[in-house]
């Protein structure tokens, strides 16, 4: 017996989007297409239930390939993405170290870890991380600002006694002064502001992959805001 090949050209003929939208206003049974469908953003924006080759037409964005300018395909040229979970050290360093071991052998290459910086010490941080590679996974740490330079610091001696390269670990330091202030009310001048961030930043040197100021919308999104509102 011949085997049956799929032709997808053949076997699949070419829609138009007129074909579509007849089906679909069928299917809607009278209601009406624009007010069932199309959902308007916040924005003023028209967002359509489908869209099609055609709808490309005459963007610029088409044009851009990943990772270039002006960035509106996306800021990495590979498609390679961190899987990141989060871990509560709520219960203790050596608790929040099983279980980062645990999901870190079950597929996860990224780590965040909320800190209490009353709790911060080198001692502490050693039994946070034991047993793992500091060069081989992204280690975030979110924690009070006041406190990001001493964890660079002991980060830096931790890897190092660990004979870890610094130029391998990659991680990032959560310093949002204006998150802080949305969350919590905090009401920092700009120089105060500034010199936590100088603070930060110069301590960062010492971790030369390490991200060390954030700027984090998720406050602004739990609070209703709209996407031009977040982006600016």
């Amino acid at each position: 017996m011949a085997e049956n090949k799929l032709n997808l050209l053949q076997d699949f003929p070419a829609i138009s989007t007129q074909e579509w939208k007849d089906k679909i206003v069928a299917d809607l049974k009278g209601a009406d297409f624009d007010k069932k469908l199309v959902w308007r953003t916040a924005e003023g924006f028209n967002v359509q239930p489908f869209y099609r080759q055609e709808d490309l037409a005459g963007l610029q964005a088409t044009e851009s390939a990943p990772g270039q300018y002006p960035y509106v395909r996306g800021t990495k040229a590979c498609n390679d993405w961190a899987i990141r979970q989060n871990i509560c050290t709520c219960e203790g360093a050596e608790a929040a170290n099983a279980k980062a071991l645990d999901v870190l052998s079950k597929g996860v290459n990224s780590l965040g870890f909320k800190l209490n910086k009353n709790e911060l010490s080198a001692d502490y941080i050693a039994t946070l991380l034991k047993g793992i590679h500091a060069d081989a996974v992204t280690l975030n740490f979110h924690i009070c600002m006041g406190a990001a330079p001493e964890l660079i610091a002991i980060l830096a001696d931790y890897f190092k006694a660990q004979g870890f390269d610094l130029e391998k670990c990659k991680g990032s330091i959560d310093v949002d002064p204006i998150g802080r202030m949305l969350t919590k009310g905090k009401n920092l001048s700009a120089e105060k502001v500034a010199e936590r961030l100088v603070a930060a930043v110069e301590a960062g040197k010492a971790l030369p992959r390490y991200r060390v100021v954030s700027v984090n919308s998720i406050a602004l999104n739990n609070a209703g805001a709209y996407c031009a509102q977040e982006l600016g």
